[in-house]
């Protein structure tokens, strides 16, 4: 399954139950605030519509979750749809200044907030140091799936993904840690 062999790489790094939800926050807060900036321009106009760089950015992206995961990409669709639907919408009523500014603040909180996640929780470096890639765009949908697997849905594809793990021998029992 080609999703459980992408996710494993990003699951390496996310297994300690505390670092997730701080992706499920951060992740979010950080595709937002980069919508919103790319809502500022446009890269040209079809039939009168304007379509933002942050219109394709969405666009590409999301074809490539399709490609990884149907249902995921679908939940993804639905949730980023909505954060790049609202920072279109704010975007035409904000000043540049201010949107460079809740751009500037979302970044550090969320990539703050993400790092600690990593150094204290996890007590490791993020993917991003190795896979540019995976932190920056598969992030999103990997916490997507990382939703559905902590309210017990697709539990078949979080085997898949924790058996690539321990076939790497990268899976973590954090069960037996102490935590603090």
């Amino acid at each position: 399954m080609r999703f459980a062999k992408e996710m494993a790489f990003y699951s390496a790094y996310h297994q300690e139950k505390r670092n997730v939800y701080i992706h499920v926050l951060g992740v979010p807060l950080i595709t937002f605030t980069l919508f919103l900036v790319l809502s500022r321009f446009s890269l040209l106009e079809v039939a009168g519509f304007p379509i933002s760089y942050s219109m394709l950015f969405m666009v590409i992206v999301l074809g490539y979750y399709y490609t990884l995961d149907v249902l995921f990409a679908f939940a993804a669709t639905i949730l980023f749809g909505g954060l790049f639907v609202a920072a279109e919408m704010i975007t035409k009523s904000l000043a540049p200044e201010i949107a460079w500014t809740i751009f500037g603040f979302g970044q550090i909180f969320g990539w703050g907030a993400q790092f600690y996640g990593h150094f204290i929780f996890e007590k490791g470096r993020p993917a991003l140091f190795d896979n540019l890639f995976q932190a920056l765009v598969s992030a999103p949908l990997f916490v997507v799936a990382d939703v559905f697997f902590e309210l017990g849905y697709r539990l078949d594809v979080k085997q898949a993904v924790e058996a690539e793990l321990k076939g790497k021998g990268l899976y973590k029992d954090f069960s037996k840690l102490k935590t603090s």
